[in-house]
């Protein structure tokens, strides 16, 4: 290529000076006289040369243009064939209509693949395409094409039907524009084509699901990748009441009811990533805050590298269902007529019952109650009064067992059945099934129709007198019969002893009752004394019952059944007031006494009147607070720390001393121990029975005074019974004792003489 270039340069350069030469020369001879043989000789070569070198010039310059020109041929081909190779790689066919007398049209072979045809077959005009177009709409097709010709602007895009060789339609999308001359009239029209059946396919079924998704009922949730809220449906706000304002941009977690464990939440992604999909019941919340049921259905949708793109979750609102599946469920479990518990439900109920009961070695009980003579009332009344006066007894039943831990059904046409798991011993059964067959005879007014009806019980405590359910309802059936056999009106035990010992306890709370009434009850008096001078320092007051039959009763005996129905908080205020007048005759005698200490019983505790009750008993008596002190249970205090806490700084208000009995047997915490407003702590007796040999109790006892020192309470120990319990206390540091070591319980008589002998010794 450098070679030619210089070549041509030189010889442009050559001719140029030849030409001048020649010139130069013929200018001369034309002036001057003929030139020698030699000048004209040179003058012939010269031209010669030049002929020869302009012949190779031209030579050389058509062989450079012959090559350009192929190059620019070449070129142009390597462009068609890449545009031809794009457009078949895009599916998309070439079409190129002559606009010329002949209008012949080309049409490239992807093009007519498109339609199922080869080149010759699809044919090179424009009514070739004509025929190819959907016959309803050929017409208007072809309009629109000789439109866009004769208005020549722009660029075309129509999206039609054309026919394939199969006659199946397939949507065609062609984009175009003309092309025209230098007087700007259209030579041609030239255009790709493009089958987009498959595209209008999936737009359709979009338009399809959008339709769903915009009308379905059941509520749509979409979320992206990180479980953030995309997308819901119109069905959606109106089940939950949000609109989409108010979620989108939010994770479904704000729906959460609160009825579901974390492991089920764990459970239901596990298997949406095991399965892709999940579907179940899941309780969520609407905006209202009311609970919502639905079924749901979870699916994942996965990008093409496999990872979670979206999670689409479709429920439907099942609340009507639960609704009826809930009318279903209570018409299988429960009795038409009075809505209680039905037979089938009652045995679910009872062994369930019967289990824990086993599990935890606790008893419960079961009374079977059947109303005596029930048939008379239908026979006589008729069984639509009947029927309104078993209604009636099932309202009066449920209102009497109302605060108890119960199961009330109806098993019979009369008969009904209670479960009650916290009645575990016999008295307390006793006292429920004496107390039900007293109020059941308390007259009923229907139809300004006033009846009596008495009813009988049959009671069986199980696990004891029953393994199973079956076992239980016979065995309670037995007891039925001979509260039956008794006379009616009454109840039995499936036990004759049990039956015995419930109504000794009957007739013990009954005959208690009117001790109360006839201030027949005592007060005796423990002494406690210092444990290192052994000075008389005060009493603990003990109530006792001198039965006017069976003498001395034992408080362990009446105590329990007095805390059982409730006349224990009338016992306490009793002592209460005896032991503050005693005090008052004490000190008006200046008997020496620093205290005397009155236990409260944890339902007196529990009584938030009962600071108030104090507080009159000390204006009445006018003794000093400080000499009364009031004893609560370590486990009284536990059992409700918040309300005991409120009752006895309102009770230290007063002035009163207050003491911790039984103190190590409540599990109460240091912080809790710390808050109370207490200056004393009473070692229970359990710790002090095997002093000093018992090393675990050792170290309790040891552990309760350095509590007491550390926090500045003062430490009294409880049953004290030997010089060598009394000792080994001594050297402890115990402040205060009490025992039989010191004295036992006494009368009034017998401890005022203490106090009276105390103060001569001291003299």
């Amino acid at each position: 290529m450098k070679l030619k270039r210089a070549l041509l340069k030189y010889f442009s350069i050559y001719a140029l000076l030849t030409l001048g030469w020649l010139l130069a020369n013929y200018i001369l001879q034309t002036a001057s006289a003929p030139k020698s043989q030699a000048t004209t000789s040179a003058l012939f070569i010269h031209i010669l040369i030049f002929a020869a070198l302009s012949t190779l010039y031209w030579l050389l310059a058509l062989r450079q243009y012959d090559k350009q020109k192929n190059l620019q041929q070449a070129d142009a081909q390597i462009s068609l064939e890449r545009l031809k190779l794009a457009l078949d790689a895009g599916q998309k066919g070439l079409w190129d209509w002559s606009l010329n007398e002949q209008q012949d049209v080309f049409f490239s072979s992807t093009y007519c693949d498109i339609l199922g045809f080869t080149q010759q077959e699809f044919g090179n005009n424009q009514q070739a395409w004509q025929n190819r177009l959907l016959p309803e709409e050929r017409e208007r097709i072809y309009r629109n094409v000789t439109r866009f010709i004769a208005e020549g602007d722009g660029n075309y895009d129509s999206t039609y039907r054309m026919l394939h060789k199969d006659n199946s339609p397939r949507w065609i999308r062609s984009h175009g524009r003309l092309i025209k001359n230098a007087q700007g009239v259209p030579v041609r029209f030239i255009g790709i084509a493009q089958d987009i059946t498959a595209q209008r396919g999936t737009e359709e079924q979009l338009q399809q699901a959008n339709a769903v998704f915009e009308s379905t009922h059941e509520g749509v949730l979409i979320t992206d990748h990180t479980n953030t809220i995309v997308h819901i449906n119109p069905a959606f706000s109106k089940i939950t009441g949000y609109s989409p304002e108010e979620v989108l941009g939010q994770t479904p977690r704000m729906f959460k009811s609160g009825r579901h464990s974390p492991e089920f939440y764990q459970s239901l992604w596990s298997a949406l990533e095991k399965n892709g999909q999940w579907s179940g019941e899941i309780w969520n919340r609407r905006k209202t805050g009311e609970v919502l049921p639905q079924y749901q259905t979870i699916r994942l949708i996965r990008d093409e590298n496999g990872f979670v793109a979206y999670n689409v979750a479709v429920f439907s609102d099942i609340s009507t269902l639960k609704d009826s599946q809930s009318e279903l469920s209570y018409l299988a479990h429960y009795d038409q007529l009075t809505g209680l518990t039905n037979r089938s439900q009652l045995y679910e109920r009872l062994k369930t019952s019967l289990r824990t009961s086993i599990e935890q070695e606790k008893d419960s009980t079961v009374f079977l109650i059947d109303l005596d003579h029930f048939k008379n009332i239908n026979e006589s009344l008729g069984h639509s009064l009947g029927d309104q006066l078993l209604q009636a007894v099932a309202q009066r039943m449920a209102k009497i067992l109302k605060n108890q831990s119960t199961t009330l059904a109806r098993t019979g046409a009369d008969e009904f059945v209670v479960i009650c798991e916290s009645i575990n011993t016999p008295e307390k059964a006793a006292a429920m099934a004496h107390y039900i067959i007293q109020e059941t005879k308390q007259p009923f007014t229907i139809n300004n129709n006033q009846l009596f009806i008495s009813a009988s019980i049959g009671i069986c405590m199980y696990p004891r007198a029953g393994s199973t359910a079956e076992e239980v309802m016979r065995n309670a059936d037995s007891a039925l019969s001979k509260a039956k056999a008794s006379g009616r009106e009454t109840f039995a035990f499936y036990s004759s002893e049990l039956t015995a010992q419930a109504l000794q306890r009957l007739r013990i709370a009954s005959e208690l009752r009117q001790a109360l009434d006839d201030n027949a009850l005592e007060l005796y008096y423990q002494p406690v004394y210092t444990m290192e001078a052994h000075k008389l320092v005060g009493g603990e007051a003990l109530v006792r019952w001198n039965h006017p039959e069976r003498g001395l009763i034992p408080p362990n005996d009446f105590i329990p059944i007095a805390e059982e129905n409730g006349l224990i908080m009338r016992i306490d205020e009793w002592v209460l007031r005896q032991a503050c007048m005693q005090i008052q005759t004490w000190q008006e005698q200046d008997l020496p006494l620093d205290f005397i200490a009155v236990n409260i019983s944890s339902r007196s505790l529990s009584n938030p009147n009962l600071p108030h009750t104090v507080a009159q008993v000390l204006q009445d008596t006018g003794i000093n607070p400080q000499h009364l002190e009031l004893e609560v249970t370590e486990s009284a205090v536990m059992d409700d720390p918040d309300s005991a806490d409120k009752t006895l700084k309102d009770l230290r208000k007063l002035g009163i001393r207050l003491a911790i009995d039984d103190f190590g047997t409540g599990y109460s915490s240091l912080a809790r121990l710390k808050s109370l407003p207490v200056h004393k702590l009473k070692i229970d007796q359990s710790f002090i029975n095997n002093l000093p040999s018992d090393i675990e109790d050792i170290a309790i006892v040891r552990a309760i005074l350095a509590l007491g020192s550390s926090i500045g309470l003062e430490v009294q120990a409880e049953g004290i019974e030997t010089a060598e319990q009394m000792r080994f206390l001594q050297l402890q540091n115990c402040a205060l004792g009490q025992g039989y070591w010191f004295g036992r319980p006494m009368p009034t008589e017998a401890f005022t003489q203490l106090l009276s002998d105390s103060l001569t010794v001291k003299a």
